[in-house]
């Protein structure tokens, strides 16, 4: 009988909890209902004992403040490799906002007594080929982008509070999350929101995100179900309301950019 249970590690929940993006778990449990799977999830605190990645179908890191990313990083740390065989192997882990930062190589704080601005560098987790400058001033806005995700494009809205730029390094490879439509994604130069790797989903899209587009928490549920060799057989939820809501949300940043 297949495993119809999808786990779901909650990782940092009392760390990383900004701007209401407990809202994706909250999608990803009604999501994997309404396709026929059992949801379980656990949450992963500092100092968590008998943590194993590849125990869990989907890592979710929601958005948290810079200044602790040090004690998580720590904490982690000890789940480096394992993490990087997880993502290597297929499984879903999804960053959101600005602790993106995190998983690049390195995350350079803003020092206004620093000529070029840049102070402390705090080594990151090392999954993402970039580099986060943490900025000056924190940058708020709507974000639309055309992405590309398990085979399908489709177009995601949601908001962006930012803290950091990421920058890639030129001789990385990495594949993009999303081109942008409206806002400032990865940096405000190159038109790059978030990052992919392997089925791992890097963004600064808030909103929350898996709530404003269901379109793409069905298709992360139905790749998780997948790596774990269970057919979904239920047909997509209806995406009416949702489908209605982008509808109004695109025309409000039509009104704002005709202004």
């Amino acid at each position: 009988m297949a495993d119809r249970t999808i786990n779901i590690a909650w990782m940092y929940p009392d760390t990383l909890y900004l701007h209401g993006e407990r809202g994706n778990i909250m999608a990803l449990v009604r999501y994997s209902i309404e396709l026929g799977l059992t949801p379980h999830v656990r949450r992963i605190d500092l100092g968590t004992k008998g943590f194993d990645p590849m125990e869990y179908d989907i890592l979710f890191f929601g958005p948290g403040e810079i200044s602790s990313f040090k004690s998580v990083i720590k904490d982690i740390s000890g789940y480096k490799r394992s993490i990087a065989e997880y993502i290597s192997s297929g499984k879903i882990l999804i960053a959101t906002g600005t602790t993106m930062a995190m998983f690049c190589e390195r995350i350079i704080r803003f020092s206004p007594d620093a000529e070029d601005g840049a102070g402390e560098v705090i080594n990151g987790l090392c999954v993402l080929p970039a580099d986060a400058y943490e900025r000056e001033y924190v940058y708020g806005n709507d974000l639309t982008v055309r992405a590309e995700y398990g085979g399908y494009s489709m177009e995601l809205v949601g908001s962006q509070i930012q803290m950091t730029d990421i920058r890639f390094n030129e001789s990385g490879q990495y594949s993009r999350f999303g081109t942008v439509l409206y806002g400032r994604g990865n940096n405000g130069h190159d038109g790059i929101e978030g990052a992919l790797h392997g089925n791992s989903i890097f963004t600064n899209m808030l909103g929350p995100m898996l709530v404003c587009n269901p379109w793409l928490t069905v298709r992360i549920l139905r790749i998780a179900a997948a790596a774990k060799g269970t057919e979904v057989l239920a047909m997509d939820p209806d995406y009416g309301l949702e489908i209605r809501s982008l509808e109004l949300k695109k025309n409000f940043i039509d009104d704002k950019e005709s202004v």
